[in-house]
């Protein structure tokens, strides 16, 4: 299946084709918040530089988020034309479960993704079940919550890196490597993939989280 994966979810966004297990290439985003002016230009030169035309998708598969608000639904916007154009089904997936999906260990697991608002997106695993909701929580009680773990707890995600220094010294806490802490494309695509049962085209809708408490920075 040769399938067109998009992330929006973030200041820098990209795109990715995915042509079974043998073939994949990514493209990211040149200057942060222009998803507007760059997506397109980007489909085309991804398709470009995989020498394969554009009725040649046979799926496409969009992060809905949680993640900045104007960027989602531009993908999402974009995702829904490139669809209705060429008459190919629509899939979305949960941006906490692409990475949480790229982390291969078994255990406990975080994902955090960063917020403009200073604030968190989270979400708890166990294993690769969900323990809740995604929430948007302020830095500090991110911080307090993660701290207060007594059970072996992975984290993973683009705002995992203002953790580190105050979490280190924690024996609980695992970091995932930095390369799985970055915007996935591919991994849009292939959650895509391995999630299409049927065309979601006219009822996607962006993820979005509330926040649950005061706003504080890390």
């Amino acid at each position: 299946m040769t399938t067109l994966g998009l992330d929006t979810s973030t200041a820098r966004g990209g795109v990715a084709l995915r042509q079974g297990e043998e073939s994949a290439t990514e493209l990211m985003m040149d200057a942060p918040l222009r998803h507007a002016e760059e997506l397109l230009p980007l489909i085309a030169r991804l398709l470009d530089r995989c020498k394969v035309s554009r009725n040649q998708i046979e799926l496409v598969s969009v992060n809905l988020g949680p993640g900045s608000f104007t960027g989602l639904r531009i993908g999402l916007a974009t995702a829904k034309g490139v669809c209705q154009a060429l008459q190919i089904p629509l899939v979305g997936v949960d941006g906490t479960l692409v990475y949480r999906s790229r982390l291969d260990v078994k255990r406990r697991a975080c994902v955090l993704l960063e917020n403009r608002r200073d604030l968190c997106y989270a979400r708890w695993f166990a294993g690769m079940n969900p323990l809740g909701a995604v929430e948007a929580l302020s830095g500090a009680a991110v911080l307090k919550r993660i701290a207060g773990e007594r059970k072996e707890l992975w984290v993973v995600g683009n705002a995992v890196d203002p953790l580190r220094e105050k979490l280190g010294g924690s024996p609980w806490v695992k970091f995932a490597p930095a390369e799985l802490n970055v915007p996935s494309p591919l991994g849009v695509a292939r959650l895509g993939e391995e999630g299409c049962k049927d065309d979601r085209l006219y009822g996607l809708e962006p993820i979005y989280a509330a926040p649950v408490l005061i706003r504080a920075k890390f």
